[in-house]
């Protein structure tokens, strides 16, 4: 698991953003997955509550959108930082960039939501993955 490897992977890391990262804990980590994983279940409950939900349903396509963002970091951080190999690679390649890919495109191919919708989903990944998962791990120091 990811939280075990955090050392390791703080120790790769350029030195600005060591100073951002180093005050991390596994246990930050551990919490930070712990609510991305109850976001997502209570997404998927909603949407499964809610079936007509356009809502409902791009915030599901938006959270594979942004697994499919972390696979393509876990590739990029392999190569970049770890020559090869990084923790969570394999699961990465082998189930999450594949079963995003196929989701992604057969809910554009259905239209499971409208263009634009569906092209706001990019963004939103970067968003998702980028700064608002940044806030909540540093969020998590104060709990």
């Amino acid at each position: 698991f990811f939280p075990r490897y955090l050392p390791l992977v703080l120790a790769r890391l350029p030195a600005g953003w060591q100073a951002l990262a180093a005050p991390l804990t596994t246990g930050q980590v551990w919490l930070a997955l712990a609510v991305v994983t109850a976001a997502a279940f209570a997404a998927a409950w909603w949407a499964d509550r809610r079936p007509a939900s356009g809502a409902a349903v791009w915030l599901l396509l938006l959270i594979q959108a942004a697994v499919l963002l972390n696979a393509i970091w876990h590739l990029v951080i392999a190569v970049v930082l770890f020559g090869g190999y990084a923790p969570g690679l394999v699961t990465a390649l082998l189930l999450n960039l594949p079963f995003s890919v196929y989701l992604l495109a057969r809910a554009a191919r259905e239209r499971w939501t409208d263009r634009r919708a569906f092209w706001a989903l990019a963004p939103g990944a970067i968003l998702l993955h980028g700064p608002l998962l940044a806030v909540l791990v540093l969020a998590t120091e104060r709990i």
